[in-house]
């Protein structure tokens, strides 16, 4: 019983990571609000992802690493600067490609009231 619960969990763990896309770590090379596209430099390549609709942008924000906190980024695609150090995470939507969520991993001052 327990043999048939945990082939179970890993079979379903497996599904699910494939459905949730890949991540992809570089530097923003460049943003562009108008297309709606960030391009990203990832090991030496530059690569253009069109954004979902929905895609959220957050940062971690704090005067430390390991007390920062993740918060949204004020202006979304616009707040985020050219060399950055970002992860972006893209799903399947429609049969094509999208990213869905943008996280600068740079460590951001705290916005004043947050």
């Amino acid at each position: 019983m327990l043999r048939q619960l945990g082939g179970t969990l890993l079979i379903l763990t497996l599904v699910l990571g494939v459905a949730l896309g890949d991540d992809f770590k570089g530097r923003v090379k460049s943003t562009d609000p108008e297309k709606n596209t960030i391009t990203v430099t990832v090991n030496d390549k530059d690569q253009t992802f069109n954004l979902a609709k929905d895609a959220k942008f957050v940062g971690l924000y704090g005067k430390k690493l390991n007390k920062a906190k993740i918060l949204d980024i004020p202006g979304g695609l616009s707040g985020v600067r050219a060399g950055a150090n970002v992860t972006v995470t893209t799903e399947k939507k429609d049969d094509k490609e999208v990213a869905i969520s943008v996280k600068v991993e740079d460590l951001q001052k705290k916005k004043k009231g947050t």
